[in-house]
């Protein structure tokens, strides 16, 4: 990561908002916690934005995303827990893309986006049905390599945002296939 300008820093921070903030589109969670959809659907674009070297406004992101969370209830049920745990990632990853030369920032989001992946392999294991296709994910695993990949000089923007989108894919799987939709407020 030492070898990384700030721009391409910027980029794997970028990359971590696409893996880890893209969730809440599952069908089941649309009509609620919209406040906190809305805040992470705009990251995610927000973070495909930097990638393509647009200059979107992240000062006014990361305001939308502290609304958000300060509307979160960090200890009410396991699924705004959830919820709260991904907004705060996604304001220390704004807090670095707001100012790059602040690497305590990123090392920040990094761990956090650990405590994410190893949250969710956990998940998949006990929520899902033993031989469930997903079951065995290795997502600090897949995190790891992503990182190490995205920290490659020059980045192959294309393959990470790949990589990133395929990661997204199977970590909003699982968080959908974990919470029932009476857990995501659906009850009848």
């Amino acid at each position: 990561m030492a070898r990384l300008d700030d721009e391409g820093k910027q980029a794997v921070a970028a990359l971590l908002l696409v893996r880890y903030c893209g969730w809440l589109t599952d069908p089941k969670f649309r009509q609620w916690f919209g406040q906190a959809r809305d805040a992470l659907a705009d990251a995610t674009s927000a973070a495909r934005a930097v990638l393509q070297g647009e200059a979107p406004d992240l000062a006014g992101l990361r305001d939308e995303v502290s609304e958000a969370l300060e509307a979160c209830d960090p200890d009410g049920p396991p699924f705004e827990a959830e919820i709260t745990d991904h907004l705060v990632f996604a304001t220390e990853v704004l807090d670095f893309l707001l100012a790059p030369e602040e690497t305590d920032a990123l090392a920040q989001a990094f761990e956090r986006a650990d405590e994410l992946a190893g949250a969710r392999g956990e998940m998949a294991q006990e929520e899902l049905p033993e031989g469930h296709e997903l079951a065995r994910v290795d997502f600090e695993g897949l995190e790891a390599d992503a990182r190490e990949a995205d920290s490659e000089v020059p980045l192959n923007q294309r393959a990470a945002l790949q990589r990133s989108e395929e990661f997204a894919d199977l970590y909003a799987r699982v968080i959908g296939l974990s919470y029932s939709e009476e857990d995501a407020g659906m009850s009848d």
